[in-house]
């Protein structure tokens, strides 16, 4: 997964060595050079390496715009695999979460490991229709009362507690 850099902190009309190129982007002088190996473009017939800076600004730009990744409703983000993956047979679990959102939680197909993707409660249909959602009910212990089940005052507290 790529970092994210800070590539507004680049002056667009400037020119930038590594060393002030990584300077102004917290990032070691070596990335930029192995940035230059990627395509880069770099004026290479002087030493110091010159950058421009709007050349840098847009290369960053593209490589975090190519990092973001739009998954459908019925695919998790694998962190294992770093990849987006489907679901292990087509079976999640749901459990609330808000009214308004929940999580799914899955096994990935290539390393077994759970997978899980915060969806809205409004789109669990849609994705009951590509996999097999089993919706988690919440544990009974769990679950707040609106009236306590017992009334204690401090008279009834302190016999309880003596031995």
């Amino acid at each position: 997964m790529t970092k994210k850099f800070p590539y507004t902190r680049i002056k667009t009309h400037r020119i930038y060595s590594i060393f002030e190129a990584a300077d102004a982007l917290g990032c070691h002088r070596q990335t930029v050079i192995r940035w230059i190996k990627n395509g880069l473009v770099a004026n290479k017939a002087q030493k110091p390496w010159l950058i421009e800076g709007r050349v840098l600004r847009e290369f960053l730009g593209e490589r975090q715009a190519q990092a973001k990744q739009k998954l459908a409703l019925d695919h998790f983000y694998c962190l294992g695999c770093k990849s987006p993956q489907a679901a292990d047979g087509k079976i999640a679990d749901y459990c609330h979460l808000s009214p308004t959102s929940g999580q799914l939680s899955a096994l990935c197909p290539s390393c077994e490991n759970i997978i899980y993707k915060i969806v809205k409660r409004d789109d669990l249909e849609a994705i009951r229709t590509k996999i097999s959602v089993t919706i988690q009910q919440a544990d009974p212990r769990l679950v707040s009362f609106s009236e306590p089940l017992l009334k204690v005052t401090s008279a009834n507290r302190e016999k309880a507690h003596v031995k």
